[in-house]
Protein backbone atom coordinates (compact mmCIF):
# COMPACT_ATOMS: atom_id res chain seq x y z
CA UNK A 1 0.00 0.00 0.00
CA UNK A 2 1.05 3.59 -0.71
CA UNK A 3 0.85 5.87 2.08
CA UNK A 4 0.01 9.25 1.11
CA UNK A 5 2.57 12.29 2.50
CA UNK A 6 1.25 15.54 2.94
CA UNK A 7 3.12 18.57 2.67
CA UNK A 8 3.02 20.52 5.61
CA UNK A 9 3.64 24.02 3.74
CA UNK A 10 0.68 23.31 1.93
CA UNK A 11 -1.68 21.49 4.47
CA UNK A 12 -4.64 23.21 5.42
CA UNK A 13 -4.72 25.45 8.03
CA UNK A 14 -7.23 23.73 10.63
CA UNK A 15 -7.11 26.14 13.18
CA UNK A 16 -7.31 29.06 10.65
CA UNK A 17 -10.44 27.61 9.01
CA UNK A 18 -12.09 26.99 12.98
CA UNK A 19 -11.47 30.74 14.30
CA UNK A 20 -12.93 31.45 10.70
CA UNK A 21 -16.12 29.54 11.54
CA UNK A 22 -16.04 30.86 14.81
CA UNK A 23 -15.64 34.52 13.90
CA UNK A 24 -18.88 34.16 11.61
CA UNK A 25 -20.84 32.04 14.03
CA UNK A 26 -20.21 34.68 16.51
CA UNK A 27 -21.53 37.38 13.86
CA UNK A 28 -24.43 35.53 13.21
CA UNK A 29 -25.31 35.28 16.70
CA UNK A 30 -24.72 38.95 17.27
CA UNK A 31 -26.00 40.35 14.16
CA UNK A 32 -28.79 42.58 16.00
CA UNK A 33 -26.73 43.88 18.42
CA UNK A 34 -23.79 44.63 15.42
CA UNK A 35 -26.73 46.28 13.56
CA UNK A 36 -27.76 48.12 16.80
CA UNK A 37 -24.25 49.56 17.40
CA UNK A 38 -24.07 50.65 13.84
CA UNK A 39 -27.10 52.30 14.05
CA UNK A 40 -26.19 54.39 17.08
CA UNK A 41 -22.68 55.67 16.10
CA UNK A 42 -25.03 56.83 12.92
CA UNK A 43 -26.88 58.56 14.72
CA UNK A 44 -24.46 60.02 17.31
CA UNK A 45 -22.42 61.09 14.33
CA UNK A 46 -25.47 62.81 12.73
CA UNK A 47 -26.46 64.38 15.99
CA UNK A 48 -23.02 66.03 16.24
CA UNK A 49 -22.97 67.14 12.99
CA UNK A 50 -26.35 68.71 13.83
CA UNK A 51 -24.95 70.26 16.77
CA UNK A 52 -22.19 72.14 15.13
CA UNK A 53 -24.16 73.02 12.24
CA UNK A 54 -26.44 74.71 14.73
CA UNK A 55 -23.71 76.61 16.18
CA UNK A 56 -22.47 77.84 13.07
CA UNK A 57 -25.56 78.92 11.87
CA UNK A 58 -26.14 80.56 15.48
CA UNK A 59 -22.77 82.14 15.04
CA UNK A 60 -23.51 83.75 11.69
CA UNK A 61 -27.00 84.99 13.13
CA UNK A 62 -25.55 86.81 16.19
CA UNK A 63 -22.95 88.09 13.89
CA UNK A 64 -25.10 89.74 11.19
CA UNK A 65 -27.85 91.05 14.70
CA UNK A 66 -24.53 92.62 16.69
CA UNK A 67 -23.62 94.47 12.90
CA UNK A 68 -26.80 96.19 12.29
CA UNK A 69 -26.46 97.23 16.35
CA UNK A 70 -23.13 98.76 16.08
CA UNK A 71 -24.62 100.58 12.31
CA UNK A 72 -27.66 102.03 14.92
CA UNK A 73 -24.42 103.33 17.08
CA UNK A 74 -22.59 104.65 14.46
CA UNK A 75 -25.62 106.47 13.38
CA UNK A 76 -25.75 108.18 16.90
CA UNK A 77 -29.11 106.34 17.58
CA UNK A 78 -28.06 104.88 20.88
CA UNK A 79 -31.63 104.08 21.92
CA UNK A 80 -32.19 101.76 18.99
CA UNK A 81 -28.71 100.54 19.38
CA UNK A 82 -29.21 99.44 23.32
CA UNK A 83 -32.17 97.83 21.86
CA UNK A 84 -30.80 95.93 19.31
CA UNK A 85 -27.88 95.00 21.71
CA UNK A 86 -29.53 93.84 24.60
CA UNK A 87 -31.50 91.30 22.09
CA UNK A 88 -28.06 90.19 20.58
CA UNK A 89 -27.29 89.71 24.64
CA UNK A 90 -30.60 87.84 25.09
CA UNK A 91 -30.76 85.65 22.57
CA UNK A 92 -26.74 84.59 21.70
CA UNK A 93 -25.18 85.37 25.02
CA UNK A 94 -23.68 82.00 24.50
CA UNK A 95 -21.82 83.10 21.52
CA UNK A 96 -18.53 85.64 21.30
CA UNK A 97 -21.09 88.36 19.24
CA UNK A 98 -23.56 87.87 22.57
CA UNK A 99 -20.20 88.34 24.71
CA UNK A 100 -19.18 91.63 22.77
CA UNK A 101 -23.11 92.94 22.96
CA UNK A 102 -23.08 92.36 26.84
CA UNK A 103 -19.86 94.75 26.44
CA UNK A 104 -21.01 97.47 24.34
CA UNK A 105 -23.88 97.59 26.83
CA UNK A 106 -22.39 98.29 29.86
CA UNK A 107 -19.85 100.52 27.91
CA UNK A 108 -22.68 103.14 27.17
CA UNK A 109 -24.34 102.79 30.86
CA UNK A 110 -20.67 104.25 31.57
CA UNK A 111 -21.12 107.28 29.28
CA UNK A 112 -24.34 107.51 30.66
CA UNK A 113 -23.23 107.68 33.70
CA UNK A 114 -24.99 105.10 34.99
CA UNK A 115 -21.78 102.58 35.77
CA UNK A 116 -23.52 100.23 38.58
CA UNK A 117 -25.95 99.20 35.55
CA UNK A 118 -22.94 98.45 33.62
CA UNK A 119 -21.03 96.63 36.40
CA UNK A 120 -24.42 94.28 36.75
CA UNK A 121 -23.61 93.22 33.16
CA UNK A 122 -20.03 92.66 32.99
CA UNK A 123 -19.98 90.39 36.81
CA UNK A 124 -23.17 88.36 35.00
CA UNK A 125 -21.04 87.89 32.06
CA UNK A 126 -17.83 87.32 33.45
CA UNK A 127 -16.84 83.45 34.24
CA UNK A 128 -18.72 82.42 31.52
CA UNK A 129 -17.39 79.78 28.80
CA UNK A 130 -18.37 82.21 26.06
CA UNK A 131 -16.20 84.76 27.77
CA UNK A 132 -13.01 83.11 28.53
CA UNK A 133 -11.27 84.89 26.12
CA UNK A 134 -11.75 88.72 26.91
CA UNK A 135 -11.90 87.76 30.43
CA UNK A 136 -9.35 90.02 31.45
CA UNK A 137 -10.73 92.96 29.65
CA UNK A 138 -14.43 92.59 31.20
CA UNK A 139 -12.45 92.46 34.72
CA UNK A 140 -10.91 95.91 33.35
CA UNK A 141 -14.04 96.95 32.40
CA UNK A 142 -15.39 96.34 36.14
CA UNK A 143 -12.82 98.37 37.25
CA UNK A 144 -13.19 101.61 34.95
CA UNK A 145 -17.18 101.29 36.47
CA UNK A 146 -15.90 101.25 39.81
CA UNK A 147 -13.67 104.43 39.26
CA UNK A 148 -16.29 105.73 37.88
CA UNK A 149 -18.45 105.53 41.18
CA UNK A 150 -15.52 106.72 42.84
CA UNK A 151 -14.54 103.19 44.66
CA UNK A 152 -10.94 102.93 43.43
CA UNK A 153 -10.01 100.41 46.07
CA UNK A 154 -12.26 98.31 44.42
CA UNK A 155 -11.41 99.44 41.15
CA UNK A 156 -7.89 98.23 41.64
CA UNK A 157 -8.81 94.76 43.35
CA UNK A 158 -10.45 94.53 39.41
CA UNK A 159 -7.76 95.45 37.44
CA UNK A 160 -5.24 92.92 39.31
CA UNK A 161 -7.56 90.43 38.37
CA UNK A 162 -7.71 91.52 35.01
CA UNK A 163 -4.16 91.15 34.98
CA UNK A 164 -4.15 87.82 36.77
CA UNK A 165 -6.09 86.46 33.99
CA UNK A 166 -4.39 87.96 30.98
CA UNK A 167 -2.75 85.86 28.80
CA UNK A 168 -0.54 88.61 27.11
CA UNK A 169 1.99 90.68 28.62
CA UNK A 170 1.25 93.93 27.34
CA UNK A 171 -2.29 93.34 28.72
CA UNK A 172 -1.07 92.19 31.90
CA UNK A 173 1.59 95.39 32.54
CA UNK A 174 -1.46 97.82 31.55
CA UNK A 175 -3.79 96.12 33.91
CA UNK A 176 -1.19 96.58 36.55
CA UNK A 177 -0.40 100.08 36.17
CA UNK A 178 -4.31 100.94 36.26
CA UNK A 179 -4.35 99.00 39.56
CA UNK A 180 -1.19 100.92 40.90
CA UNK A 181 -2.90 104.05 39.91
CA UNK A 182 -6.16 103.17 41.52
CA UNK A 183 -4.40 102.12 44.61
CA UNK A 184 -2.33 105.79 44.92
CA UNK A 185 -5.78 107.50 44.39
CA UNK A 186 -7.59 105.35 47.12
CA UNK A 187 -3.99 106.40 49.08
CA UNK A 188 -3.27 103.00 49.82
CA UNK A 189 0.62 103.88 48.96
CA UNK A 190 2.29 100.67 50.40
CA UNK A 191 -0.23 98.38 48.08
CA UNK A 192 0.56 101.12 45.53
CA UNK A 193 4.70 100.72 45.74
CA UNK A 194 4.18 97.25 45.85
CA UNK A 195 2.60 97.13 42.82
CA UNK A 196 4.89 99.46 41.11
CA UNK A 197 7.79 97.76 42.53
CA UNK A 198 6.96 94.36 40.95
CA UNK A 199 6.41 96.19 37.61
CA UNK A 200 9.97 97.72 37.64
CA UNK A 201 11.38 94.22 38.28
CA UNK A 202 9.05 92.35 36.27
CA UNK A 203 10.93 91.73 32.92
CA UNK A 204 7.38 90.83 31.33
CA UNK A 205 6.34 94.47 32.15
CA UNK A 206 8.71 96.62 30.68
CA UNK A 207 6.06 98.40 28.44
CA UNK A 208 5.03 100.10 31.59
CA UNK A 209 8.29 100.05 33.65
CA UNK A 210 8.96 104.24 32.59
CA UNK A 211 5.75 104.84 34.37
CA UNK A 212 6.43 102.71 37.24
CA UNK A 213 9.34 104.53 38.12
CA UNK A 214 7.73 107.80 37.94
CA UNK A 215 4.95 106.61 40.18
CA UNK A 216 7.47 105.23 42.44
CA UNK A 217 9.42 108.75 41.84
CA UNK A 218 6.28 110.32 43.19
CA UNK A 219 5.28 108.50 45.72
CA UNK A 220 8.81 108.51 47.52
CA UNK A 221 8.09 112.68 47.16
CA UNK A 222 5.04 112.27 49.25
CA UNK A 223 7.06 110.12 51.89
CA UNK A 224 9.75 113.43 52.03
CA UNK A 225 6.76 116.20 52.54
CA UNK A 226 5.17 114.20 55.26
Amino acid sequence: MTSIRTDPENAPDVGAADRAQTFVDWTRVNARALTVGAVVVLVAAAGYWFYLRSQQIQSANAEKALTNAKQSMNAGNLTLAQSDLQKVYSRYGSTTAGVEAAMLLAQIDFDGNKPQDGIAILEKLSGSSAASRVESTIRGLEGDGYMQLGKPLEAAKRYESAADVSRFEAERAFQRSKAGRAYQIAGDTAKARQVWLGMVNDPTAQSMASEARVRLGELTAQVAKR
